[in-house]
């Protein structure tokens, strides 16, 4: 239990990660504080804490048309999760909880910056083990999101702007992974694809809304799992190429 604490201490600082999860997980944690792992139902509860440095995203043609250069754009959550797990081997979850987004882009010599306020993100998703041999599991999940939120503030050229933009946020994710158990630590690596949308309405320097999509549709993720297979599991996770953002999150089996 000692090593389970110094992996969320230590975790922060060298584990950057999005929330894909690990193709294993419907099967760490092996032992509940009520329910006898005899019972072919379980469930989670979890919290995850996701920090994105930037969804590398780029505009739709209305944007590029007028001119408009993304830089980035940034986001952070605070999520809590429920997961019912069947037959250790499926994992049917659900996360709620805040939300902001931040995108930074360009039109000339004009520098824009935008934040939603934090607002409620949903999620739904599944996980799926295909198959363990010896120390080795191979797995997938798909997940469902949305978003909306109203302006938080905006500047152009770090000077404020009266606005009332809108934003609107919706994402597919599928990811297949392999990961390898080794003593307590389950890391893994797997493939991402998404399929992300972002909406900017009532934007006060153009007639229309500005449309962002995603530049990749596959990355890389690379995480670690950490459990003594009862009771807790903590976990962080890295995701590489179609998004850059860090992820640390802990699940309790009852």
């Amino acid at each position: 239990m000692k090593k389970i604490f110094l992996l969320v201490l230590l975790l922060p600082f060298f584990i950057f990660s999005a929330p894909s999860g690990s193709p294993s997980l419907p099967a760490i944690i092996e032992e509940g504080f009520f329910i006898p792992d005899t019972k072919w139902v379980n469930f989670r509860l979890g919290f995850l804490a996701y920090h994105a440095l930037d969804l590398v995203m780029e505009f739709d043609e209305v944007g590029k048309d007028n001119n408009f250069h993304l830089r980035k754009v940034k986001a952070n959550a605070n999520l809590g999760v429920v997961t019912i797990n069947i037959k250790d081997r499926l994992d049917l979850y659900a996360e709620i909880g805040s939300y902001k987004l931040e995108p930074e882009f360009r039109q000339g010599s004009s520098l824009y910056i935008a934040k939603s306020g934090n607002d409620i993100l949903y999620r739904a998703g599944a996980r799926l083990i295909f198959f363990e041999i010896l120390d080795f599991t191979l797995g997938a999940s798909v997940k469902y999101t949305i978003f909306s939120a109203s302006n938080d503030y905006l500047t152009i050229n770090d000077r404020p702007v009266d606005s009332d933009i809108k934003f609107d946020f919706k994402e597919w994710q599928i990811d297949v992974g392999l990961a390898q158990k080794i003593s307590i630590l389950r890391p893994y690596i797997g493939i991402s694809y998404r399929d992300t949308q972002i909406k900017m309405k009532n934007l006060p320097f153009l007639p229309d809304k500005l449309d962002l999509t995603f530049q990749k549709k596959a990355g890389v993720f690379l995480g670690v799992a950490a459990s003594l297979g009862s009771f807790v599991m903590v976990e962080g996770e890295i995701k590489l190429v179609n998004e850059r953002s860090t992820t640390l999150s802990l699940d309790v089996r009852f």
